[in-house]
């Protein structure tokens, strides 16, 4: 987590890591309030499995002093907050919510509880204009752009290769392989967020991997000018096969005369193949 380090905070480092990691929602609290009545109020086998996932993390990941210590030692200080999802606070919450409302013994009873619990839920949630900015409603059912399904289906259908290996535009990069595991990125996660300015993510400028995929990130990408060398030979080394580039994308003749062949377009993109193999 940006900003936040073990050395600097001790012992409060975990704290710290929860409140900018929930920030306002009060979820947790819930949580705890369900796992205490389903521990004096209800007793189901099934509520305390939340009981045991609470303590064992207490224990282990969630215990400041096993923090200090250790995750340093791992060098897993920026990534610990993703310790947090693996607490079941949300399915928790709503488990708890559902058994307060079906004890009630009678209809109006259970009206009155489901009333309280959404209301509660939404005052003490974070909402979702907080979250989510220029929220749109999903395009199909698969929850990704259409023209990613589309580009997809192109490249599956010209290339021999069971796994092709994908030049995708930053719009696409972080989504492709939730669609599709088959085809393999060119450019690597943490490679495409450095180039675009985080300060999170560890990376060795110097390194020559980092350097080719940053030429080709900054023709696809940001559309400046590269050696036309030193571009052919990035998609070379990263054994390239498809390039997928936006339509307003500046560089289309530049990225022709590298030797990339326009096999088809979309509405928003052009689907460029390389045969890699011709330069070796």
């Amino acid at each position: 987590m940006a900003g936040v380090k073990v050395q600097e905070l001790g012992l409060r480092f975990v704290r710290v890591c929860a409140e900018q990691y929930w920030g306002t929602c009060m979820f947790p609290v819930l949580f705890v309030i369900g796992i205490l009545w389903s521990l004096f109020c209800h007793k189901k086998q099934t509520a305390r499995i939340f009981l045991c996932y609470a303590v064992f993390l207490g224990l282990t990941v969630y215990n400041p002093l096993f923090v200090k210590y250790i995750i340093p030692k791992m060098n897993f200080e920026d990534e610990y907050y993703r310790f947090f999802w693996i607490l079941p606070v949300i399915p928790g919450v709503a488990y708890y919510a559902v058994r307060i409302i079906s004890s009630g013994k009678k209809k109006y009873q259970r009206m009155i509880a489901a009333v309280i619990a959404v209301a509660v839920i939404m005052l003490t949630g974070s909402p979702m204009q907080g979250i989510v900015r220029n929220y749109a409603m999903a395009e199909n059912l698969y929850k990704v752009p259409n023209d990613l399904r589309a580009v997809c289906s192109i490249i599956h259908e010209d290339s021999e290769s069971e796994n092709p290996r994908v030049v995708f535009d930053i719009g696409l990069n972080f989504v492709a392989r939730q669609y599709d595991a088959s085809i393999l990125l060119v450019l690597n996660r943490d490679a495409v967020l450095y180039r675009a300015g985080s300060q999170v993510i560890k990376m060795n400028p110097e390194k020559i991997s980092y350097q080719r995929q940053k030429a080709i990130m900054d023709v696809v990408y940001y559309s400046e000018d590269v050696d036309m060398d030193v571009f052919r030979e990035a998609l070379i080394a990263r054994k390239t096969d498809y390039l997928v580039v936006p339509v307003t994308n500046l560089k289309h003749d530049y990225i022709k005369a590298c030797g990339c062949e326009a096999i088809a377009q979309t509405e928003e993109r052009v689907v460029y193949r390389f045969d890699w193999k011709e330069y070796q």
